[in-house]
């Protein structure tokens, strides 16, 4: 595009015809001062800099600093004043033609949206008196609307074909700006909006970027926000009576009494064996969140577990066991490979699956004895494991928090009443966070995107890592005293990129470095300095990709690492992975 010279933006020249030039792209507008009147920038005056179809680029001034932002024609005051906004002049007559047709059709779309948006822009002071049924309202409405725009879009397309398709660009151009209540009915019907509520989106964005900046309270919200908000209300009024019906119907409290107390001594009955069986095949101490998690399961009827399912969560690995603590593997397998992925550490142990890309959540044993927390990852794709934390319950709670967010969880959408099989899902996942948080989480009533809000990391382990661990390239850090040979950092909750690609490329890519890095790490090893061998068997373990030499190496330093350490098990494991790591599935169980 061509170069474009830059005009103070001036609020006196909204409607100041502009001047068309020729760019090396297409056309382009100089010197136009037009109002944003939708969006972000709401309240805006702006200068338009260059178009390309529907979309332009324009200066708007922040805080005295000219600034480019992305805006579509219908966020502009008058945008019939532009005529340069539509397309190149270059473009076919079929190709402006369709394009007209299809932004045509576009704005009867958006005419619905704005009918039915209507509704809460009537109330949006009124006292809220029922807001249940004021959605009951609203749902009513939007059938109406949506059924009276699909006759008129019908007609109007109809008509262009007829009328507007058979003219040359330039002419089907003119008729349809000429005539906009009839081809571009939204923003005819947005500017009749303005004139009977004038202040519907009179923006205070430099206030709240200025509030957001020096903590200054904010400005009060604007027509169009308390709108949202009185729509959200409503939405969620009605949600919680029609989930206090369902729930009545699907989950009687005194079902889900007995399948508690059932679940609690069931529990408490196969507790002994299931720590025995751990402690002898695998060394571990079982925590006692791992057993709330199986009360938890138990405790659940057809329609929680469904709920589950919807969220790909299954319990596996060790959870294969409480059945039957004395279930054996195949012959010729470990047991302790059983739910056991490629990359696992050996500080990883599986107890729940989590649907798709091999996503799976495991305790983590640092020392080999006691649980740190649970950590998680996709075995099929990228990532690692990230720092051990929560328990498994919490871990279902922050994937059932994903999970609602992903079913409506937005102040201000769905705009229209949701599918009733997203009502239903809906339903099914309160139900299940509701007995969840009588095992865990109680004290936890933020929900969706608030929940993960509540619960993001510190910015001191942000900026500075967990204190105790050493990087590593598995993302999980290492539990260990020392200085490594490797310049490494304290583990994030994300790893260095610069660090990890640099450091992976030198261990797959050059033998001798590698080597060199092993003999070294061995070396200090046997001097009774075990962290070069740990992190970095860790690191060859993690990228190994099915290369014998990068799994002999890794075996080796994870071996004599975790002995140098006292932790004997954890040696016995990574060697039993070893052996079995070209298995073509993680499940070794016999079948019950």
């Amino acid at each position: 595009m061509g170069a474009l010279s830059y005009s103070p933006v001036r609020g006196d020249l909204c409607h100041a015809a502009p001047e068309i030039v020729r760019g090396d792209r297409g056309p382009t507008v100089e010197h136009q001062a037009v109002r944003i009147v939708d969006g972000p920038f709401a309240g805006f005056d702006a200068e338009i800099v260059s178009v390309d179809g529907d979309r332009l680029t324009a200066r708007v001034a922040i805080f005295g600093r000219p600034t480019a932002v992305e805006l579509h024609r219908d966020q502009l005051e008058h945008p019939e004043d532009i005529p340069a906004l539509w397309s190149s002049e270059v473009e076919a007559d079929g190709e402006v033609l369709a394009g007209l047709r299809e932004r045509m059709a576009a704005q009867y779309d958006d005419l619905g949206y704005g009918e039915k948006f209507e509704f809460f822009l009537e109330r949006a002071d009124l006292p809220e008196e029922d807001l249940a049924q004021e959605w009951d309202a609203y749902t009513a409405l939007c059938a109406e609307v949506d059924a009276h725009v699909r006759r008129r879009k019908a007609v109007a397309l109809r008509a262009f074909d007829q009328e507007i398709a058979p003219l040359p660009a330039g002419e089907a151009r003119r008729r349809v700006a000429a005539d906009s209540g009839r081809w571009l009915p939204a923003a005819a019907a947005r500017e009749e909006r303005r004139s009977r509520y004038p202040v519907i989106d009179r923006s205070h964005a430099e206030e709240r970027l200025l509030a957001t900046i020096f903590g200054q309270p904010d400005p009060p919200p604007t027509l169009w926000e308390r709108a949202h908000h009185r729509r959200a209300a409503s939405r969620s009024a009605a949600d919680l009576r029609d989930y206090a019906v369902w729930k009545a119907a699907n989950r009687p409290q005194d079902q889900y009494e007995q399948l508690r107390s059932a679940a609690v001594a069931q529990v408490e009955h196969e507790r002994a064996a299931v720590e025995e069986r751990l402690a002898r095949d695998w060394g571990f101490r079982l925590p006692d969140s791992i057993f709330r998690l199986r009360a938890f399961l138990l405790s659940l009827g057809p329609t929680e577990k469904q709920a589950l399912d919807d969220l790909e969560l299954s319990p596996f690995g060790i959870m294969d066991l409480f059945d039957d603590p004395e279930r054996s593997s195949r012959a010729g397998i470990d047991v302790r490979v059983h739910g056991r992925y490629y990359r696992d550490p050996p500080e990883f142990l599986t107890f729940m699956h989590g649907g798709s890309d091999g996503l799976h959540f495991g305790l983590w044993y640092d020392d080999g004895r006691t649980c740190t927390g649970v950590a998680s990852y996709y075995n099929n794709d990228g990532g690692g494991v990230g720092l051990p934390s929560r328990t498994p319950l919490e871990a279902v709670r922050h994937t059932l928090e994903w999970g609602w967010r992903h079913v409506g969880d937005w102040d201000d959408e769905p705009a229209d009443p949701m599918d009733l099989e997203v009502v239903a899902r809906r339903h099914r996942l309160r139900l299940l966070r509701e007995v969840l948080m009588t095992f865990e989480t109680g004290d936890r009533d933020e929900q969706g995107e608030d929940y993960h809000d509540a619960d993001k990391d510190s910015p001191e382990l942000l900026e500075y890592g967990d204190p105790d661990r050493i990087e590593t390239l598995d993302g999980g850090g290492a539990l260990v005293d020392g200085d490594t040979a490797i310049e490494r950092g304290r583990q994030r909750p994300w790893n260095d990129y610069a660090f990890c690609t640099a450091l992976q490329k030198e261990l797959t890519d050059d033998p001798a470095a590698r080597e060199a890095r092993v003999t070294e790490a061995r070396r200090r090893c046997e001097a009774g300095h075990p962290a070069d061998a740990l992190t970095l068997g860790r690191d060859l373990h993690w990228i190994s990709a099915g290369d014998p030499e990068l799994e002999r190496h890794a075996h080796e330093l994870l071996t004599m690492a975790y002995r140098a350490l006292g932790r004997d098990n954890l040696a016995a494991i990574a060697q039993a992975h070893h052996r079995h790591r070209d298995l073509p599935q993680v499940h070794v169980l016999e079948e019950t």
